[in-house]
């Protein structure tokens, strides 16, 4: 009899819990559940845009690697132009995104349109997460700048600290803008830290700064001479 008192009594308890607590039990339940189906909604939403984005990108690379981008016919040009805007607008925020703007800065100087591949250039320079893909874009910045004749412009754009290969590029690139500008002692030293940086198992690369570097050589002799004769 006590014992069948002590199982009522344990359900009247159980009861009284569950009228007090109850509800809110529900509620976290809903709660979790409902988090975690959402959680497993966006993750599904993310990677099956990861994936949208990829197909876009692989369509881009087979159009680049089918022919110079100069060679493009005027539809494969206006085709590529679509891929690579639908993933800077339906990307955005992407490593696909910067990819993309990289190639419609491509296709801008394939164009002749240098003022719109730097302005391309410069958004992947100045906001790119990937930091060895800003670096390149900085680069390319700097190759158009040069096209452009704006050799001031091409020295800040370079006024960073480059790491790994692009410490060689950035030096060759400073010292084609100092050459132009006729300052010679800083784009020999600009080419000798380039030299530095470089493989020599890189014939073709290390041969082109060696004839750079020759080439101020020469061009600060008439100078040197003039001093001398000046003394």
């Amino acid at each position: 009899m006590a014992e069948h008192l002590s199982d009522e009594e344990q359900i009247e308890n159980l009861k009284r819990w569950w009228k007090e607590n109850g509800a809110q039990l529900l509620l976290m339940v809903v709660l979790v559940l409902g988090g975690w189906f959402g959680w497993q909604a966006w993750q599904d939403h993310n990677q099956k845009k990861a994936a949208d984005a990829s197909l876009v990108f692989e369509e881009i690379m087979e159009l680049i690697q089918e022919q110079n981008l100069t060679d493009l016919g005027d539809e494969d040009q206006e085709r590529l132009t679509s891929l690579a805007r639908s993933l800077r607008n339906e990307y955005s925020g992407s490593q696909y995104a910067e990819y993309a703007t990289l190639t419609l800065a491509r296709l801008a100087v394939a164009r002749g349109e240098l003022e719109q591949a730097a302005e391309f250039l410069e958004q992947v320079a100045n906001g790119a997460k990937d930091q060895e893909l800003a670096a390149l874009a900085r680069a390319r910045l700097a190759r158009v700048k040069l096209a452009q004749e704006q050799y001031p412009e091409v020295l800040e754009v370079l006024d960073v600290e480059a790491e790994g290969q692009m410490t060689a590029l950035y030096a060759e690139l400073r010292g084609d803008a100092h050459y132009h500008l006729e300052d010679f002692p800083a784009a020999r030293a600009a080419y000798r830290l380039a030299l530095d940086k470089t493989n020599p198992g890189n014939p073709a690369t290390y041969r082109l700064l060696e004839l750079k570097l020759n080439r101020v050589l020469e061009a600060a002799q008439p100078m040197d001479t003039e001093s001398e004769g000046a003394g």
